[in-house]
């Protein structure tokens, strides 16, 4: 059953993301037939990611509560409407309400509500399992523009909209039922004779037996602010080009459909970097992993800042995706080596509040600095310099000492030692 719950995520991640980033490919026709700004447009995208942030812990709060499947139905009805009605609109405020505020919500429930459901059956090969479920969303951000775009050129955006949003609820709200809690023997085995592996497992390795992780303590916990600056940080730096990378190749003088396709190699780039980055995170540890993924992210946006063919293009675009497929997930999976599995979806709710911020503001960020500069290379240059706070913030996650390790050689307890942390 384990892996069916981790192909049911597979696919739903599949269609939350391909249909989210799809956005870069409604970006130019949108804003050219209303007239409005891309800073103005990307509001909507923008949106999306900041209601989905108070929506996810929300969410995630009550998926430890009610259960996971509930809330992601709830999230898959209210994704697909939102998307749907983003065909009628007229005025920009309907875009908003429509694109960011229903289908935000609805997106809420992929982040803590569906990732915590699949480390419940997968407790050792947790970055497997992370890069196989969020392998899905570059699988979507391959097939889903493509497809927008092809709708779009045929016949316009507005049938391109309507058919993402009843494609969504028809591969959403079937998988949704399938998710759900491990019975007795479906979960994974643990490693057996390893108590202090089963305490972290429940704790984390900031935790004690007494530590039940209230949103106080996770706020007044030093290291948990350094996680918070490390995904704000990175998700604004890579967010930009995800929004922006297809009018930015179409201002070069690439082919609207070829610009898309950009979007596509990002995708199954991001796919492989996913599983790769998944199974190295098995092997040298999560947090070291995520250190590594965004430097290599944060030099491809710098080179592409002087792209001007599609081959430089291409080359970004199967970097990029490379290093910032394994970011995303692994978050989940520093989450729980943080702090335990006993309120993942609190503790991963309240990260992916911030984290949603700003992947929210790379793009009304990247699209004001468009209109202001008029080109691309400022706002790629800011995501450069945004990429460097954030590679400098994860190496101190990287090397971080576990609390256990010195607090055993110099005869402390283990408990005084991790409580430190707090």
């Amino acid at each position: 059953m384990a892996w069916v719950v981790l192909g049911a995520a597979f696919l739903m991640q599949m269609v939350f993301s391909g249909v989210h980033f799809s956005f870069g490919v409604f970006l130019k026709p949108v804003a050219e037939e209303f007239g409005w700004g891309r800073g103005t447009t990307a509001f909507a995208y923008t949106l999306l990611w900041w209601v989905s942030s108070p929506a996810g812990l929300l969410l995630g709060w009550l998926s430890d509560r009610i259960g996971t499947r509930k809330i992601l139905v709830f999230g898959a009805i209210l994704f697909g409407l939102g998307v749907f009605l983003s065909s009628r609109i007229e005025n920009l405020w309907q875009f908003c309400l429509y694109f960011g505020v229903l289908a935000g919500i609805g997106r809420a429930a992929d982040r803590a509500p569906l990732l915590s459901a699949v480390l419940q059956f997968f407790r050792r090969r947790k970055g497997l399992a992370m890069g196989i479920t969020l392998s899905g969303t570059g699988v979507g951000t391959l097939l889903f523009p493509w497809l927008a775009r092809h709708m779009i050129t045929v016949v316009d955006w507005r049938a391109a909209f309507a058919a993402m949003g009843l494609l969504s609820w028809l591969i959403l709200l079937p998988t949704a039922f399938i998710i759900r809690k491990p019975r007795e023997g479906e979960a994974e085995a643990e490693q057996k004779g390893d108590r202090e592996l089963q305490a972290r497992e429940l704790n984390g390795i900031l935790g004690t037996a007494d530590t039940d992780w209230t949103m106080s303590q996770v706020l007044r916990n030093r290291i948990f602010w350094i996680f918070v600056v490390t995904g704000l940080a990175c998700c604004v730096s890579h967010s930009l080009p995800l929004a922006h990378i297809v009018a930015y190749a179409s201002d070069k003088g690439i082919a609207d459909l070829t610009a898309a396709g950009i979007l596509g190699v990002i995708g199954v780039s991001a796919a492989a970097g996913r599983l790769m980055w998944g199974v190295t995170a098995d092997i040298i540890g999560s947090r070291k992993t995520v250190f590594c993924c965004i430097g290599l992210q944060t030099l491809a946006m710098f080179l592409v800042a002087f792209a001007q063919s599609l081959p430089a293009f291409y080359l970004f675009a199967v970097g990029f995706g490379l290093a910032y497929g394994g970011v995303l997930p692994l978050y989940a999976v520093v989450t729980r080596e943080l702090f335990g599995m006993k309120r993942f979806g609190t503790v991963y709710g309240m990260h992916s509040l911030v984290t949603s911020f700003g992947m929210g503001g790379g793009g009304i960020v990247g699209g004001y600095l468009f209109d202001f500069s008029g080109s691309y290379f400022v706002p790629l240059m800011t995501s450069t310099v945004l990429g460097i706070i954030a590679t400098g913030f994860a190496a101190r996650l990287a090397f971080l000492t576990e609390p256990g390790a010195p607090a055993q050689e110099a005869g402390i307890p283990v408990e005084a030692a991790a409580q430190a942390e707090i």
